[in-house]
C-alpha cells in the first residue's frame, strides 16, 4: 500500500511513522523543508520523501493531507487538475470539518473518495522531530464520510489500524461545533489568559518563578504554533464565536457572585465544575 502523506509536522510524521511499522506499507512524507525529509528519512519514520505532492501523487493508494489548514484547502484545490489514481482514498487532519468538506466535494474528482479525518491528539510540540508512533493510540479520532461508500471508510480505518485510534464517524457541522467547546476555546482560554497576565506584570521573571500546577496545567497549549492555530480558528469560526459568547456569560457570572459577596452563590458555580469534571 503507497500511503502519501502531506506534512510531517507532529500529525503527518506521527502518523507516518505509525503506518511505516507494517511491513506492506510504503510510506512518502512530502515536506518542503529539506531538514525534516532528512530527519524523517534518518529516523525511519518515512521510506521515502518528495518536496511536491504532484512528483508522487500518481503512485498513492491514500494521500494524507496533514499540513496546515490554509494548505490543505489549497490541496483540494489542486487535487482537481493532478493525476490521481483512480479509487485513491484521500483524507485529511484538519481541525475543523465544515470548510474542508465543503472544498474537497467541489474540487476532488469523482474517481477518488475524500473522507474528512481529525484526531484529538497533539501536543504543544511542532515539526518532525515531535513524532510518536503511540500519539494516537486510544484516543478519538473522527472520520466525516458523507457520500463516502461504507467498504471504503472500512477500507480507509484498515488502512489507519496500526495507530490504533478509536473511529468516530460525525456529521462535519457537529463535529465543529463539539471541537468548538473541547479545543478551540481551551485554546483561546490559555492564549488570553497568558497575554492578560504579560499585559499586568509585563515581565515574565516578574510572576515565572512563583507559578505553580494549576497555572502551568492552564497555559501548557499557550506554547503551541500560532500560525497553525490561527488558521485553526479562522476555519471554525462561527461555532468558536458562538461558544466564546457562552463562556463570557459563564465569566459574568462568576463576577456577578463576587460582587456581591454570595459566597453560596459562588460554591455552587464550583461545585456544577467539580462534578462535571469529575465525570471526565
Amino acid at each position: 500500500m503507497i500511503i502519501v502523506i502531506q506534512g510531517l509536522g507532529e500529525m503527518g510524521a506521527s502518523l507516518a511513522s505509525a503506518l511505516s511499522q507494517r511491513v506492506d506499507n510504503h510510506v512518502i512524507g512530502i515536506d518542503n523543508q529539506l531538514l525534516s525529509r532528512q530527519y524523517a528519512m534518518a529516523n525511519n519514520i518515512v521510506d521515502e520523501t518528495a518536496t511536491s505532492l504532484a512528483d508522487v501523487v500518481s503512485r498513492a493508494e491514500v494521500i494524507i493531507l496533514a499540513t496546515p489548514i490554509a494548505v490543505i484547502k489549497q490541496t483540494l484545490k489542486q487535487l482537481a487538475v493532478l493525476p490521481l489514481k483512480p479509487n485513491v482514498i484521500i483524507t485529511d487532519t484538519g481541525s475543523t470539518k465544515s470548510e474542508i468538506m465543503s472544498l474537497a466535494e467541489a474540487f476532488v474528482p469523482k474517481t477518488a473518495t475524500f473522507i474528512g479525518g481529525h484526531a484529538m491528539a497533539g501536543t504543544q510540540n511542532s515539526g518532525v522531530s515531535a513524532a510518536n508512533s503511540d500519539l494516537y493510540r486510544e484516543v478519538p479520532y473522527f472520520l466525516v464520510t458523507k457520500h463516502a461508500p461504507k467498504e471504503t471508510v472500512i477500507k480507509l480505518q484498515s488502512i489507519l489500524a496500526p495507530i490504533a485510534a478509536r473511529f468516530i464517524e460525525i456529521d462535519a457541522q457537529q463535529h465543529d461545533e463539539l471541537v468548538s467547546w473541547i479545543s478551540d476555546v481551551p485554546h483561546i482560554v490559555s492564549f488570553a489568559l497568558m497575554n492578560a497576565v504579560m499585559q499586568h506584570f509585563h515581565s515574565v521573571s516578574d510572576f515565572g518563578p512563583y507559578v505553580a500546577g494549576g497555572f502551568k496545567d492552564t497555559t501548557r497549549i499557550a506554547a503551541s504554533n500560532p500560525e497553525v492555530w490561527r488558521d485553526i480558528l479562522l476555519s471554525n469560526k462561527a461555532a468558536i464565536l458562538s461558544s466564546n459568547q457562552d463562556l463570557i456569560d459563564e465569566l459574568h457570572r462568576f463576577n456577578q457572585v463576587l460582587r456581591q459577596n454570595d459566597s453560596l452563590g459562588l460554591e455552587k458555580l464550583i461545585t456544577q465544575a467539580q462534578h462535571a469534571r469529575q465525570q471526565l
